[in-house]
Order: C-alpha cells, then structure tokens, then sequence
C-alpha cells in the first residue's frame, strides 16, 4: 500500500506547463530522489505534496495517519530560541510528561489517602519516557549535531543570529529528529561541507522511514538513492535500482523512445498517402475510411523530449593588474573582536584559480567578507593591487525575491533595452515567460541563473564566489565551470563540491 499517491496530475505556470498526468508513488521505506533539469518543475512537486498548492487536475492522497516534514530549500526563519532549545523542542511532549511525573511523585511523597494511585501513575509515566528513550536524548541530539558539523557555541546562539547555512542546519537537524514517516529535503547538502555530506549520506542509508529528496549532486544521490523519479517533459518516470543504474537505463530509454516515435511516424505518413490517394476513389474510398478510423483511434508517441535549454556564462575581462592581485598577511577574522582564523597567509598570482575548503562554521564566508570589505579585519592585513575590479558571488547575498529576473538586471543597468535585457537572461537559460515571473515562482537554480546573468554584465579582472554551485543542474554546472576556466583574471573559489572545482583551481586552502 502506497502512503503517498499522485494520479493524473496536471499544474501550469501561465502558459507553461509544468506536468501532463503526472502519476507517482512512494511506499513505505521507500529511499527516493527525484531529478530533472533546473525549471522542470521539481520543486513546485515538492509543494504540490505537502498541499502548499493546489493540482489543476489530478489527485494528491496521503495515506491517513502518515506523517511527513519538509525541508524547504528557500526556507526563512528568524528566531530568538537558542538552537539547542529549538532541536529539543521536538521532544517537548516528553518533557511535559517528566515534569508531570515529578510533580505527581512531589505530591505522592506527602503521603495522604491517594499515596497509591499518585506513585503508579508517576512509574507509568516513567516507564513510557524510558520506552521513548527519553533518558538517551541528549546523547542522541548530541550524536546529530556533530555529525551536521554545530559547535558547542553555535548551539547556545539564537537562531536568529546564525550564518544563514548554519541556520538551515538546524532546520535539517530538528527535521531528522522528528522522525516522520516521510523526509521531504529539497538540496539538503547545499550548506554542508563534504565530510558532513557523507555523515547526511550515512544517516540517510539507514533510516528506517521513507524519504523524497531534491538534489543535483549526483555523488550524494548515488549513495542514498533506491527508486528515483526523473521529471522530465511534463511527466516523471521511476526507475527503481539506485542512481547508476538509472543513468544507464534513462539512456536506453531515450534511445528507444526516439526510435519507437519515428517508426511511429513512418506508419502515420504512410496510412495518410493511402488515405489521400483512395479517399476520392469510389472503388477503395471505403477501405481509405478504415484506415482513417484507425489512424484517428491511434495512441500517438510524443516526440523525443527537447534537451534542456542551452546555458552559456561568460565574465568579461577587463586588463592585467600584475604579477600578484592578492596579497594576505598574517590576517585575522572574525566578529566582535573574537577571531575565527588567525594567520592567513598567502599570494594570489596572475591568473591563479584557487578553491578555499573547510567545514561549515569555520570561516570562509567570513573570510571573503573581509577581504571584500564588508566586515574589517581583526589584525594583520591584506592588499590588492590598484586597479583590481572584483565580480562576486556571495551565497547571503539579499536578492528581491518579488522582483522577476527581467526587473532585476534593469534595477542594475536601467539604460538597458529590453531586447539586450532577454538576450542576457536567455544566454544563462532564463527565457521567455520566465524571464517576467516573480523570482519567488522560480527555482532555485533559475534564480541562481539570473545571477550569474547580472555577473557577465561586470568587467572585472579577479572573481568570488561563495557555494555558486548551489541549485544548479549538471549542465549548468558544466557551463559555469566553462566559464570560470576561460576567465583569464584571478579567481577565488569557495565550494563543498569537489566534483566541480577538480580540475579547475590551480590548488586547495584549507580553513
């Protein structure tokens, strides 16, 4: 029995439509993952089964009683609870029944008529915490927060003040301990560093429940996955045997679709030269009829799904500096005078492409921060050289989510004409109506387009970026690697993904 079932869903987006009788089911234990290109639409199936939106047609049906949560990839919260507080909070009611216990023996130990009935009532409640494993949770909540890379200090902050990858950690972490019948994670590793990936990958394995993760980092999705959906031309298929084997079949498929669509055609063309050259004949007009009632009773093959839209980032380079762009010397950084690094050190040569590493927390935001000025330095320094002109981006960077990518490049450059505005958009893959939609309606990935798009308007000659792989599908992977190769200025790279940057930096710092 299925505990969650979509039937014949139909969802449109204005005049783009997103799904055609979309069917899919997840039983029980189910390891799932769902893949498709950015802007297929996988996303909005996410918030189509949670019943954040509503099907055009089509049904949606939970099993009754089963459970779910979902880790929203564009989630915002702001809080003052310390995160220790919000992680133990899911097991409020656990507390509540300690305190009741307490309480009842307090009253118990006065003595009285009822002195009975209050001690069996406390030692029921007691044995009910210990079936919970209630006196196992701070080694439990222990066992996840450091697996998910907190520090013992990130923990006793608000949630309100933490980075915003570290705030979307708890978010992860309070999820795992719920322990619903169904995960629901939309790039659950894009703030998690690789050794915390892997522990997510391991957690994940062997979980006993079901889950449907979003992800386009392949390595993870190899290691988790037991079913996967791939979305793809209004429709999804499962594949059931883990992620390779479904690369292998997707192809195969591919290839046999395309075959079976031609020789579709190929008999479609022929019975319409029968029927054209004997409708007008008396003597055969009647076998022409037949064969245009089978022709029009014919279950017709789509054609071979398009490939998704080509993606192509460029950074404009804009004239040599000299021989060392960066110079780092014996730099501190951190906040309110408390170091998270001390003693950088380093030169950052013409031309040089270099990756930053390190786990969550430790400080390579902040590190680009302070050398593009947004913070100052603790001690020591750091110089580029005049006449460097920097392009960045940085993952916290607050975008105008109600702005459509169209309305966002003309706030930057309001002398553009809306022709060079769309030929921009549309070179990164933002084309057509989803150039004008709210970047809300967007993916993640579209909107991570839509950046880039506003970075190969900038001249420069020394590159950031911060996790810019983010949301983004492996052709856009591919373009933006493309990219930065070909940049013949200076480049700074942060990044978890080490099936991105191998191969394009010239060496790792490691934080």
């Amino acid at each position: 029995m299925a505990i969650l079932e979509v039937k014949d869903v139909n969802f449109s987006y204005g005049d783009k439509e997103l799904y055609r009788h979309v069917c899919m089911k997840i039983n029980p234990g189910e390891h799932c993952v769902l893949v498709g290109s950015n802007g297929a639409g996988k996303t909005t199936l996410l918030n189509l089964i949670v019943q954040d939106l509503r099907p055009d047609a089509g049904t949606i049906t939970w099993e009754p009683h089963v459970t779910f949560s979902y880790l929203d990839q564009q989630l915002k919260v702001k809080n003052d609870m310390r995160t220790i507080e919000y992680l133990y909070g899911v097991y409020e009611p656990l507390f509540q029944k300690e305190k009741r216990m307490e309480d009842l023996y307090a009253e118990a130990s006065l003595g009285g008529d009822n002195y009975e009935v209050l001690l069996d009532k406390a030692m029921r409640l007691g044995d009910e915490l210990q079936q919970s494993d209630f006196y196992s949770l701070q080694e439990k909540v222990g066992r996840l927060t450091d697996g998910l890379g907190f520090d013992k200090s990130d923990l006793e902050k608000p949630l309100a003040i933490l980075s915003s990858g570290q705030r979307e950690k708890a978010y992860l972490a309070k999820m795992l301990l719920e322990e619903k019948d169904v995960l629901l994670m939309d790039e659950p590793t894009n703030f998690l560093d690789a050794i915390q990936v892997a522990w997510l990958s391991s957690y994940l394995r062997s979980y006993q429940k079901a889950f449907l993760v979003v992800s386009h980092d392949e390595a993870f999705l190899e290691t988790i996955a037991d079913v996967v959906f791939c979305l793809e031309n209004q429709t999804i298929t499962r594949y059931k045997g883990g992620f390779e084997a479904y690369l292998v079949q997707h192809e195969l498929d591919k290839e046999q679709n395309a075959k079976n669509y031609a020789a579709q055609q190929r008999y479609i063309k022929k019975e319409e030269d029968f029927i054209a050259k004997h409708i007008v004949r008396a003597t055969s007009a009647k076998a022409a009829k037949s064969h245009r009632a089978r022709l029009n009773h014919l279950e017709r093959l789509e054609p071979p799904g398009k490939e998704a839209p080509s993606v192509f980032f460029s950074f404009p380079f804009t004239h040599d500096v000299g021989e060392k762009p960066l110079i780092v010397e014996d730099l501190s950084i951190g906040y309110d005078g408390e170091p998270l690094l001390d003693g950088i050190s380093f030169l950052l040569k013409k031309g040089e492409k270099i990756a930053i590493l390190g786990q969550n927390g430790v400080g390579k935001t902040t590190f680009l921060k302070t050398i593009l000025g947004k913070i100052p330095a603790l001690e020591g320094g750091f110089r580029f050289l005049d006449g460097t002109v920097i392009n960045e981006y940085g993952q916290d960077e607050y975008v105008d989510l109600n702005l459509s990518p169209f309305e966002y490049i003309l706030s930057f450059y309001p002398m553009m004409s809306n022709t060079e505005i769309r030929t921009c958009l549309g070179k990164v893959g933002v084309r057509k109506e989803l150039a004008m939609r709210p970047m809300k309606e967007l993916s993640g990935g579209e909107v991570t387009k839509a950046r880039f798009a506003l970075m190969t308007l900038r001249k420069s000659n020394f590159l950031v970026f911060d996790e810019p792989t983010n949301h983004l599908d492996q052709k856009a992977k591919d373009a933006l690697f493309d990219a930065i190769a070909r940049f013949p200025g200076a480049v700074i790279l942060v990044s978890h993904e080490r099936d991105f940057y191998d191969g394009l930096v010239d060496y790792e710092m490691h934080f």
